[in-house]
């Protein structure tokens, strides 16, 4: 069973800057935790333990583990999508800037969140599960945008923006698993790999 508290009651002093920090500190450690022992794994003391505080002051910021790994998680994939947002921003054409992205996320693979959401979707709420997925949902926004605005370039086909992000989120995914298979193969040399598959099937030349 999740571990459950009464949710904090009203007219609680604002946060200062020291509680923001310290629920940064929770949630980048329960992230690490999250990710290296999956979310039934985890506890709320293992996490307190790791990162130097009581159980009580978890409690301050969060109403239970379900709570906090909802916040890990749409932390992480709000990094995500800064990401995708700045490397497709500046890089020079599409083509690289999603080369670029394809490589960063081999580096640090995308997948890992996947399959913590997998193994504790079932113990979340479904408000909670909506949260994660929209968090996911404004990377593929990211993405979308910018193959709009190829289209509206004449260098994609028409073709529903949203569809081909999820697409080549699923193609960065398998990309993952790719490399675990093929370790001498670069990470710069598998993003290449990805991104010719990508649009070979999307270019009008």
């Amino acid at each position: 069973m999740p571990e459950q508290v009464p949710k904090r009651l009203r007219g609680r002093p604002k946060q200062t800057d020291n509680d923001i920090s310290m629920q940064q500190t929770i949630i980048y450690t329960a992230s690490t935790l999250f990710k290296e022992f999956g979310y039934e794994m985890v506890t709320l003391q293992q996490i307190g333990k790791k990162c130097g505080v009581s159980k009580p002051t978890i409690y301050y910021h969060f109403a239970g583990k379900a709570d906090l790994f909802v916040a890990a998680m749409t932390t992480m994939l709000q990094n995500v999508r800064k990401i995708t947002a700045h490397m497709l921003d500046e890089a020079e054409h599409l083509q690289e800037g999603l080369i670029q992205l394809a490589e960063a996320r081999l580096a640090n693979p995308h997948g890992e969140i996947e399959m913590m959401m997998r193994e504790a979707e079932s113990l979340l709420e479904q408000e909670q599960i909506h949260a994660i997925r929209e968090a996911e949902h404004q990377i593929h926004e990211v993405l979308a945008a910018h193959f709009k605005k190829a289209m509206d370039q004449n260098i994609f086909r028409e073709e529903d923006p949203l569809f081909l992000a999820e697409a080549f989120s699923t193609l960065m995914l398998m990309g993952n698993r790719e490399h675990e298979r093929q370790k001498n193969e670069s990470h710069r040399v598998l993003a290449e790999k990805i991104v010719l598959v990508f649009l070979k099937g999307v270019t009008t030349s």
